[in-house]
């Protein structure tokens, strides 16, 4: 099997190029976020007041590079942190009033995104798409 031909390729490269887009749509709309931090953001819009930890498992990233993301969002203002009062070992993360106002931007943002991605498909090839690659993941979840 030809490598450049496999379905993970395809996969990793749509996923590739769908980033790349996403982050030039957020600089163009002059938001102070990435496309990973996006992918973060959307579990505090959420539910606010996530531990790092939980951030990490819904994102499928590990707790490093959440601390990372997050020192920069709390940089930027988007984000605070506070000690869990039950466990002064757990930081819970924030929203700020800037971060909650972040939402409906870098959302349209997404929707331009999808709308490249999806054009020239019907709804129901998307639909099909979407069904293709649920079973794809179910495949490999354990």
């Amino acid at each position: 099997m030809e490598f450049e031909k496999t379905l993970g390729r395809y996969i990793s490269r749509l996923k590739y190029l769908a980033y790349q887009e996403l982050n030039r749509e957020l600089k163009q709309s002059n938001l102070c976020i990435t496309g990973d931090q996006y992918r973060l953001l959307t579990h505090l819009w959420k539910e606010d007041g996530l531990t790092q930890q939980k951030v990490a498992d819904l994102t499928d990233r590990n707790r490093g590079s959440i601390t990372r993301m997050v020192d920069v969002l709390e940089k930027n203002g988007v984000i605070k942190r506070s000690e869990d009062k039950r466990d002064r070992r757990v930081n819970l993360i924030y929203l700020t009033e800037h971060g909650r106002e972040l939402e409906t931007q870098a959302a349209e943002c997404v929707e331009r995104v999808h709308e490249k991605i999806t054009k020239g498909l019907t709804e129901d090839e998307i639909e099909i798409y979407k069904s293709l690659l649920q079973k794809s993941i179910k495949n490999l979840e354990k």
